[in-house]
């Protein structure tokens, strides 16, 4: 047998095509993972791109002992008022990274559905378990707004007790609370049957509400001092500071039934404006209107309202006078014929036409609130 010859460089060539070769699968599988977020990002500023929609939170009305009534008839400078912020203020920054999944874009909006399906059950556990699955398939603000959202009620409500209806789920601190359960579950009946028949309306599925601490009703809503509950469109739920029972029932009757009266509105009309949504939360609580004269045009509260408490209380009261003058006026068959227009999908010139005969625009510059006591 012939002595084998090999070259001498031929052993360190192997090695060095090998590396190159390693190194070419390893970039391939980082330009893989990372793609995807690059793409969403800004090309500019390199800040994921879209704005969170998480629905705005209604709240119940500051009270003449929080605040005095701006009764100036100076219009705002900027009538371009926001809406309340989202419970949880901005949404957290987005991760530096993900874990990425296998799994198509119906898997993903599947898992998104299902998550804030659970939320609004109050399936708080499961709604986290969705929302981290659909996160590993695909970034999303609303769902990282959401997981927020949840990891601060999961702790909050950890040991929580609950009592059932068929028409409500109340949540609530045993240790804090439960002398004033089976008021909440009085006050809430009393509610569904009155406000229910005001409305021509009974909501099918029961309803969450929730009985905070001071503290922890802060903490969950982000909500101004002066806000005494909060309905929130995302998930349905209504949340109300509770401090005792003492001397405490005449005003949780007014928060729970004004808070419910938002929950019926939602449920009938999502697209109700806010001047309406208010000012019939108000009326049917029993709040009475007192003039502040339309220092605010109306058209500029149909989506929010301002967040100063000064110029929230003329707002809030604007919208009860509105209200009031026109139940008084054309009673309350109308306003459910409105409602039941804005229900269908049309929108608020249209609606208010059908109800009353002309346009929002024109019978909101006309109108002139019937003078009342200070």
């Amino acid at each position: 047998m012939s002595p084998s010859w090999q070259n001498p460089d031929y052993e360190s060539g192997q090695r060095r095509k090998r590396a190159l070769a390693a190194l070419a699968v390893l970039a391939l599988v980082v330009i893989a993972v990372l793609a995807p977020r690059l793409l969403r990002r800004s090309p500019v500023t390199g800040a994921v791109t879209g704005a969170s929609s998480a629905a705005q939170p209604f709240r119940s009305a500051p009270t003449p002992r929080q605040v005095q009534p701006d009764t100036g008839t100076k219009e705002p400078a900027d009538g371009n008022f926001p809406a309340f912020p989202a419970a949880d203020g901005p949404g957290p920054a987005m991760p530096d990274a993900l874990p990425m999944a296998s799994g198509g874009s119906d898997d993903f909006a599947g898992r998104k559905t299902l998550a804030f399906s659970l939320y609004r059950q109050n399936e708080l556990e499961a709604a986290q378990e969705q929302v981290q699955a659909a996160l590993a398939l695909r970034l999303d603000d609303e769902l990282l707004e959401l997981q927020a959202k949840l990891r601060k009620e999961i702790y909050v409500q950890r040991n929580y007790d609950d009592a059932s209806t068929a028409n409500f789920v109340v949540l609530f601190d045993g240790y804090e609370h439960e002398e004033m359960k089976p008021a909440v579950l009085s006050i809430l009946k009393d509610a569904y049957a009155e406000i229910g028949k005001e409305l021509n309306h009974f909501p099918a599925e029961p309803i969450t509400v929730i009985l905070y601490t001071a503290r922890d009703f802060t903490d969950v809503t982000r909500a101004p001092e002066w806000s005494g509950g909060m309905f929130g469109q995302l998930d349905g739920k209504i949340r109300v500071p509770v401090q005792g029972a003492a001397g405490q029932e005449q005003m949780l009757r007014r928060v729970l039934t004004h808070e419910y009266v938002h929950a019926l509105l939602y449920s009938m009309a999502p697209d109700c404006p806010l001047w309406l949504h208010e000012g019939l939360a108000q009326y049917l609580c029993g709040d009475s209107a007192v003039s502040v004269g339309q220092v605010i045009p109306l058209a500029l509260l149909v989506k929010g309202f301002p967040r100063d408490a000064r110029a929230a209380y003329a707002a809030y009261m604007e919208s009860l006078q509105a209200v009031n003058d026109l139940v008084d006026e054309h009673g309350m068959p109308p306003l459910r014929r409105l409602l039941s227009e804005l229900g269908s999908g049309r929108d608020l010139e249209a609606a208010f036409a059908a109800a009353y005969g002309e346009p929002f625009s024109r019978w909101a510059a006309e109108w002139r609130p019937v003078p009342r006591e200070k």
